[in-house]
């Protein structure tokens, strides 16, 4: 090991991260391809702090590094590749910029483009990100839109959070006798102790997590025959598909299912989308370092 680290003494580093609300993943490689490390920190959502944000990328590159038997003083030869939550938003990645980063160069971009950096390397397709939130990508001819993610309050049809939402309302028109109750909604009262009044108290401090802990109640009621259940399923199906169908429109001929709803609602898609569904060519770290590799001179190796 130190052999072929004293040989690339001055090549540069590329190094990718992947940064979201709950975690921070960095993963470095030398140019010619060989991994070097992967580090997982915390958050790394600047919309929840920037100066937090930052500490835990340095941290998680040089963890990354030091697996590979290189440390702190290499953070000044890394090339960084960052898919950053809250990155669409430019004043504060602007002030995130300015946080006196310690690597030689950096390229930031929102943390859906690299995922779909990474399930598209060649350039074209599009993903859908359905997990506690719901967001969709299209590159094509190196050009990103986004469609949706615009968060809980104004968005995320489809997302573990808005099925849980969606959840407790019918529980509370359950309880009223405005709807027939069924296991879900039954099963949902049960957990606030039959009372309405205890699900307005945890809604009032509820974040999209919260809402989303309910979401696999909702798919295991439906596959056992919930009509209420199946109805919320059938409501967020709908809207995926819209999405979906926009995507095809500005020319996905390809489109990647990520996040841990996606193959539940795999199973649920029509036949029509369903072709243009295909798998990820590789995860959202492989776009950060395909990100990373763009700051690289024009005459060095990728």
């Amino acid at each position: 090991m130190s052999g072929s680290i004293a040989a690339r003494t001055g090549q540069p580093i590329l190094v990718g991260v992947d940064g979201g609300g709950t975690r921070c993943r960095a993963r470095a490689r030398w140019l010619d391809g060989t991994p070097i490390g992967e580090c997982i920190t915390g958050t790394a959502n600047i919309l929840a702090g920037v100066e937090a944000a930052r500490d835990n990328i340095v941290a998680a590159v040089e963890g990354a590094l030091v697996e590979g038997g290189l440390g702190h003083a290499d953070l000044g030869r890394c090339l960084v590749g960052l898919g950053l939550a809250g990155a669409n938003i430019p004043d504060l990645s602007e002030r995130f910029l300015a946080a006196d980063l310690p690597f030689a160069r950096t390229a930031l971009e929102m943390d859906a483009w690299i995922a779909c950096r990474g399930a598209h390397p060649d350039g074209n397709g599009a993903i859908a990100i359905l997990g506690t939130g719901t967001a969709y990508v299209v590159q094509t001819g190196g050009v990103f839109v986004t469609v949706g993610g615009w968060g809980f309050h104004v968005g995320d049809q489809g997302s573990g959070a808005w099925l849980g939402h969606m959840a407790l309302r019918q529980a509370a028109l359950a309880h009223d006798a405005l709807v027939e109750p069924t296991g879900l909604t039954d099963a949902l009262l049960a957990q606030f102790d039959g009372k309405p009044d205890r699900i307005v108290t945890f809604c009032k401090t509820a974040l999209p997590r919260d809402y989303g802990s309910f979401a696999p109640l909702v798919f295991e009621r439906a596959a056992a025959g919930d009509a209420i259940a199946d109805g919320i399923l059938a409501e967020a199906t709908r809207d995926i598909e819209l999405a979906l169908n926009r995507l095809v429109a500005l020319g996905a001929a390809r489109i990647s299912l990520l996040g841990g709803l996606a193959p539940l609602y795999a199973e649920r898609l029509s036949p029509e989308i369903s072709a243009h569904i295909a798998p990820p060519a590789g995860d959202a770290l492989d776009g950060a370092l395909i990100l990373a590799a763009t700051l690289l001179p024009a005459e060095a190796p990728a």
